[in-house]
């Protein structure tokens, strides 16, 4: 058991593996108990591999990155306007719920 508290108010390296763990868990357990809300995922995941290789192709160079990616982010915020997720907050309440029932917390200490 590693004996660091954390620093400065942020929670000890344990525990932040802790809970990205179970924010991954959540995650996988949304996409495969939401037939639609993982059709959606896989389209946006394509949507950003694409708009990043058209925005990087657009602005090779290295000094544009940052142009690239502001660009990028916003080409990827209109497309999430134009494609809602289905997820609800009913839905999304209702999976969480249902998954801290069956959730096993892992120990990293």
């Amino acid at each position: 058991m590693s004996n660091n508290p954390g620093k400065k108010g942020k929670p000890a390296p344990w525990v932040k593996r802790s809970q990205e763990h179970r924010e991954r868990a959540l995650q996988e357990y949304r996409r495969a108990n939401h037939p639609a809300y993982d059709e959606w995922c896989h389209r946006r995941t394509e949507a950003s591999i694409q708009i990043r290789k058209e925005e990087e192709a657009a602005q090779p160079e290295f000094w544009q990155i940052g142009a690239a990616l502001k660009a990028g982010d916003k080409r990827l915020r209109a497309w999430d306007k134009a494609n809602p997720s289905p997820l609800s907050w009913e839905d999304y309440t209702r999976l969480e719920a249902e998954f801290d029932k069956v959730y096993v917390p892992k120990d990293f200490s």
